[in-house]
């Protein structure tokens, strides 16, 4: 199993301080909505085995369990997971939560659903990595197995988002600085602000990827599309799409 030595920016960024901004956004009526989606486009009887790759705080992955399903959610930030058990010993829910990079995904046909939602995907630098994380999701799906991946539309990103802005978040005023690197792809945010008379930063650093760019590599790794989608509203996905959704299934030769 391969280890990762070196410490990446993006563990410093899904800390404490994410947890604490995140939940303006990631509120209970996106997350009652974005679960029922997510059910009607599975379609998968209840005890059905879903793997939520990158689960953060166990915001999708406790109402699944919640539901039924047979829940592992896997993320490399201890302070995210330690919520999520929060949460799902808080609601009685049924869920394994394992510290676990992406790269070290190390399961066979063992899931009929993996999620990867939220952007949890593209912080790796190595593009031979980013691909090799689908090549392990591809394995870790039973034959006819569904990957559902819900990211940003890199489209919209680039035409509507300002370069510089001011934001509330939970009581907090933060201040963001955006550029995007066309000859590498990624896309660089800055963020800073002040928690108590101390100033505080925070950087976000990804590999924005174009649907195109996204479907190659899923077919590289042997998933097909079943859907694309301009969200979780599976409306089509258009340059004024904030958001993209994958809907993607395991090929059966």
């Amino acid at each position: 199993m391969k280890t990762v030595a070196a410490r990446e920016h993006w563990h410093d960024f899904f800390g404490k301080d994410y947890l604490l901004f995140s939940e303006v956004i990631l509120n209970e009526e996106r997350t009652r909505f974005e679960t029922g989606q997510l059910l009607s486009l599975l379609n998968l009887p209840e005890g059905a085995s879903i793997l939520d790759l990158g689960c953060g705080q166990g915001r999708i992955g406790v109402p699944l369990a919640l539901r039924g399903y047979q829940v592992t959610g896997i993320d490399a930030s201890d302070t995210l997971l330690d919520e999520a058990r929060r949460r799902a010993q808080a609601s009685g829910a049924e869920a394994v939560f394992k510290s676990l990079d992406m790269r070290e995904l190390d399961f066979a046909d063992e899931f009929d659903a993996v999620l990867n939602l939220g952007t949890a995907f593209g912080y790796l630098e190595n593009e031979e990595e980013n691909q090799d994380i689908l090549h392990r999701v591809y394995r870790a799906l039973k034959p006819g197995g569904q990957l559902i991946q819900e990211t940003e539309n890199r489209d919209f990103k680039l035409l509507y988002s300002a370069k510089k802005t001011w934001d509330m978040m939970n009581g907090c005023p933060v201040w963001s600085r955006r550029e995007f690197d066309s000859v590498t792809g990624r896309w660089n945010e800055e963020m800073t602000w002040f928690d108590n008379g101390e100033l505080k930063s925070s950087r976000l650093n990804l590999r924005l990827y174009t649907a195109a760019e996204l479907l190659r590599m899923h077919g590289n790794a042997g998933l097909d599309v079943k859907g694309i989608y301009g969200g979780f509203d599976l409306s089509p996905l258009t340059t004024s799409s904030p958001r993209m959704l994958l809907h993607l299934e395991k090929k059966t030769d």
